[in-house]
């Protein structure tokens, strides 16, 4: 009955939505997109549904640092009742536009239908006394602690965002972190100009304009492009303008034998397929689960890539098992990852990641390099990615795989664009505030 009264509420569905994803039974994007599927909310509750999941993840740490005091006595408070207060705070805090009387009945209904008066009672009480005692301020924190709360970020994060790129860096990517996210997508120029498909969607009521990253990338300001004629026919893809550095770095030939060798979710392999028209060349795509080469078959048919691209379900780290030395001139290692470029875009991975974690990972990673290493040809280039930004994952690992091959020489990261803010030096380091993008690694490493 609960469910049938609440069935179309964008703030009941927003706390189903974070009851799972921050017990970890789910990732905030997918489970929007099915409830967005499965419900029939009129455009403004699909928009507010949305800001709702984001905003909390986003704030998370803040919005808890304001309810703290209201919820000492409450020891084993349920994790919906806790959601539906932090999606009420997030309200009162961040929408200005939602008065806060429609803010208490809402939530206070909610609660009354799924836990009874009693839970009602509670969340109107907190709501009150928070609205009575105004905002907490940060000023007694100290800065560390500060900018953990402020930005809702966890400490170990800020201390080596800190220590590798200073206190003003860090604080310029914190505040980008909590920007809305841009969708992106790289357009297919075998099947039309970047140019005349801005202007198509232009003609279709999207708001566009032109990456600043890549001249294959648009950015969508307004509209969903999934559904739209363009993507459907393979005109576009969605993509993060960071990842369409990658595929320009490997320097692929119209014949190159390419080993894409952690290839999903394959935007990165329909990318160098777009380098291939002739059919001689050939992109060697592995991941280790076969449904996920299944969505990279499925994009590469819609894009018209397919005849170039080769999928096997295998552990990039078995390779040797499955083909020669030398098979490959190119070889692709976008490796698995925390992820933390992604703190915009993913805002849960912010409070699952721990810092242990960029050590295990940097093992795999550095395992994968070591197990493709003999398949790349003399004269070859090996590309390293990945959408993190911290340096055991990056440049330590780099460092790692040189010392133990020096027949490797790292060489410039070729792009298309000049792109000025950037961190260049020997690799290229994107951070999430330089062009409001993912955060991004990309090392090219020549085999002499």
């Amino acid at each position: 009955m609960a469910n049938k009264l609440l069935n179309n509420n964008p703030r009941y569905l927003a706390t189903q939505i974070l009851n799972q994803v921050l017990n970890g039974s789910g990732y905030s994007n997918v489970l929007i997109n099915q409830y967005l599927t499965q419900h029939q909310l009129v455009s403004a509750d699909q928009r507010l549904l949305v800001q709702l999941v984001y905003g909390v993840l986003q704030h998370k740490l803040t919005l808890d640092y304001f309810l703290e005091k209201y919820l000492q006595q409450q020891k084993h408070l349920q994790t919906w009742v806790r959601n539906l207060l932090r999606i009420s705070v997030y309200q009162m805090r961040y929408l200005d536009r939602i008065p806060e009387r429609a803010i208490f009945y809402e939530a206070t209904q909610i609660a009354k239908i799924i836990g009874g008066q009693k839970v009602a009672g509670l969340i109107t009480a907190v709501l009150r006394n928070l609205q009575r005692d105004g905002w907490m301020t940060f000023d007694k924190l100290d800065k560390q602690k500060r900018l953990s709360i402020e930005y809702s970020v966890p400490q170990w994060i800020i201390k080596r965002l800190i220590k590798q790129v200073g206190l003003e860096k860090t604080t310029q990517i914190l505040i980008s972190l909590n920007q809305p996210p841009k969708t992106s997508i790289r357009v297919n120029t075998a099947k039309i100009s970047r140019s005349e498909l801005q202007q198509q969607l232009e003609h279709d009521n999207f708001q566009v304009h032109p990456s600043a990253v890549s001249p294959v990338g648009l950015v969508i300001d307004q509209g969903s492009i999934i559904h739209s004629q363009w993507f459907q026919a393979g005109y576009c893809t969605v993509q993060d303008e960071s990842s369409m550095l990658v595929a320009p770095a490997l320097q692929a030939q119209d014949n190159s034998q390419i080993l894409d060798a952690c290839a999903a979710p394959g935007g990165k392999t329909t990318h160098l397929a777009t380098y291939m028209q002739s059919g001689m060349g050939q992109v060697t795509a592995l991941d280790l689960h076969a449904n996920k080469l299944r969505l990279i078959e499925q994009n590469a048919h819609r894009l018209g890539v397919a005849e170039q691209i080769t999928t096997l379900a295998m552990d990039a780290r078995q390779v040797s098992q499955q083909f020669a030395p030398q098979t490959f001139e190119r070889i692709l290692v976008d490796a698995p990852c925390s992820g933390l470029g992604l703190l915009r875009r993913k805002p849960e991975i912010r409070y699952t990641k721990q810092e242990s974690d960029l050590f295990d990972l940097a093992a795999i990673q550095l395992a994968i390099l070591e197990a493709v290493d003999p398949l790349l040809t003399a004269g070859g280039l090996l590309v390293y990615s990945t959408c993190t930004i911290f340096e055991p994952e990056n440049q330590q690992v780099i460092a790692k795989f040189l010392q133990n091959h020096p027949e490797y020489t790292a060489v410039k990261v070729q792009t298309d664009l000049a792109l000025t803010k950037i961190h260049r030096g020997q690799f290229v380091q994107i951070y999430p505030d330089d062009y409001e993008t993912d955060g991004f690694f990309i090392a090219a490493l020549k085999k002499q």
